[in-house]
């Protein structure tokens, strides 16, 4: 018997954010946490020590939601360049996964270059 796997998102835009915090008191957390399980969009909030772990769909919400929505908590997240650049990253990410969500696919023409001029020959080239 095969065991039992765990069960995965299939959304292709389904993001998973592990949030180091600052030095917080656990009831100011547990507050955060039922706001952030109250908007509806994260489909899992969960704390593990120092670490707010964050499950949505980046084609719809965007890591600085989040982020307003702590800072709208008062839950502070550290301020080393580390953590500054990952959390720029998210950022990105999210921003280009949105876009590919909303665009309709496809490149700028439907018709890639072609070595050949249109007739037998191939394009010489430069």
């Amino acid at each position: 018997m095969e065991p039992s796997k765990p069960e995965r998102d299939t959304t292709a835009f389904q993001v998973r954010r592990a949030i180091p915090l600052a030095d917080v008191r656990p009831e100011k957390l547990e507050q955060a946490v039922q706001a952030l399980r109250a908007t509806g969009w994260l489909s899992d909030v969960g704390v593990d020590g120092r670490r707010l772990h964050v499950s949505y769909d980046a084609s719809g919400a965007n890591f600085r939601d989040i982020e307003r929505l702590l800072d709208e908590a008062g839950l502070q997240r550290p301020t080393s360049l580390w953590w500054r650049f990952r959390s720029a990253w998210y950022r990105f990410v999210d921003t280009n996964s949105r876009s590919n969500a909303l665009s309709r696919g496809g490149a700028c023409c439907n018709r890639p270059p072609s070595p050949w001029r249109g007739n037998d020959t191939p394009d010489p080239g430069p």
